[in-house]
């Protein structure tokens, strides 16, 4: 009976992995060039320099302090939050202007992708795409594969096609 009951929590953990989708921020890139983590320095030898540096309101917005410090880095639709030079990913936005696209386990994703070209990668994720609150978005979302992560991968889809990637973290 114990064997039977080991053997079918392990078939149930097993399966709970298997439908368990994520995305692991050290496996994803921009462009194939730029990690969703890097320095300044980096970001400025590869793409030369950054299309604007934003200070934001921290008091706008949510989860800032009096203390914080950091910057928007924006770069033909890309946004990166700069920390101490140190750029974090925060959203892509796609289009054909931009030739932006973002890469993850040999996967390229850009203007071009539909909700179809994610089902090799992510089935579940695919199968359970929700509708935005104002019905003007697709979205897929996916969990990261970090533990501890408390974020969230938004892939938003408009008229079929793929328009932005979002790394959100709740405040």
């Amino acid at each position: 009976m114990k064997f039977l009951t080991c053997l079918l929590l392990f078939v149930s953990l097993y399966t709970h992995a298997q439908e368990t989708e994520t995305i692991s921020w050290d496996d994803a890139t921009i462009n194939s060039k730029l990690t969703l983590t890097i320095n300044k320095q980096e970001f400025d030898r590869i793409y030369k320099k950054a299309d604007s540096i934003v200070t934001p309101k921290y008091e706008d917005i949510c989860g800032a302090d009096a203390d914080s410090n950091f910057q928007y880095i924006y770069y033909k639709g890309l946004q990166y939050e700069m920390d101490n030079r140190i750029m974090n990913f925060r959203q892509l936005q796609l289009s054909k202007k931009t030739g932006m696209f973002f890469t993850y386990k040999g996967k390229r994703y850009d203007h071009t992708s539909k909700p179809e070209d994610f089902k090799v990668l992510f089935p579940n994720a695919t199968a359970a795409i929700s509708e935005s609150d104002d019905k003007a978005y697709k979205i897929i979302k996916l969990l990261p594969a970090e533990a501890g992560e408390d974020s969230e991968w938004l892939f938003y889809f408009k008229n079929g096609y793929l328009i932005l990637i979002e790394c959100k973290f709740p405040c």
